[in-house]
């Protein structure tokens, strides 16, 4: 994702070689007499919809008979699921009008991984994901309020009023011990 990302252009030796060996690295076979472009090309059309021409002469139409995909001998099982939706999503897009590349979305998340966790970098993740007692509690409290809201809509209205005037009640006594608190005078 990463080499698909930074690469400087689509006809840049280095880069289809960089590709097209990460690409067989992964388990990409390609049929005898493909071009030594081939790897990249399947590379640059499953994982980049950004590509307008794929190198080694391919076409990005999947039924072309020049299609990345002819050239294929075999591809990982661990693949075929990312390689399926990832077509479904860059058909989606195309049809859209929508300029789409999985290899865009996922290099920052690559790149992350691949830097590694310095325990400066988890310590700061952890503060700023903490999960905090008090947040969990507020949480519940909203939650359990909702129902308890849910629950007396759909009361009949004689009990709701009633509800409601036990509510108040519960209420005022509240104000009234904040207040005494409040004005509490010191010892």
């Amino acid at each position: 994702m990463i080499a698909l990302d930074e690469r400087v252009s689509d006809e840049n030796p280095a880069d289809l070689d960089l590709i097209g060996s990460l690409a067989l690295e992964l388990g990409v076979e390609l049929a005898d007499g493909a071009p030594a472009e081939g790897p990249a090309a399947v590379a640059m059309w499953l994982f980049d919809g950004s590509v307008e021409n794929l190198p080694g002469g391919y076409d990005k139409g999947e039924l072309s008979p020049n299609s990345p995909v002819k050239a294929l001998k075999s591809f990982p099982q661990d693949l075929v699921l990312v390689g399926r939706s990832t077509i479904l999503i860059k058909g989606l897009s195309s049809r859209l009008g929508i300029p789409w590349s999985l290899s865009k979305e996922w290099a920052p998340v690559a790149r992350r991984v691949l830097k590694g966790n310095s325990r400066q970098s988890d310590e700061t993740e952890l503060k700023r994901h903490k999960i905090r007692i008090k947040d969990v509690v507020k949480l519940l409290k909203t939650w359990g309020q909702g129902k308890v809201s849910r629950a007396v809509t759909r009361l009949p209205s004689p009990l709701r009023t009633k509800l409601a005037a036990i509510a108040l009640k519960l209420q005022k006594r509240r104000e009234a011990k904040a207040t005494k608190r409040r004005h509490k005078p010191a010892e």
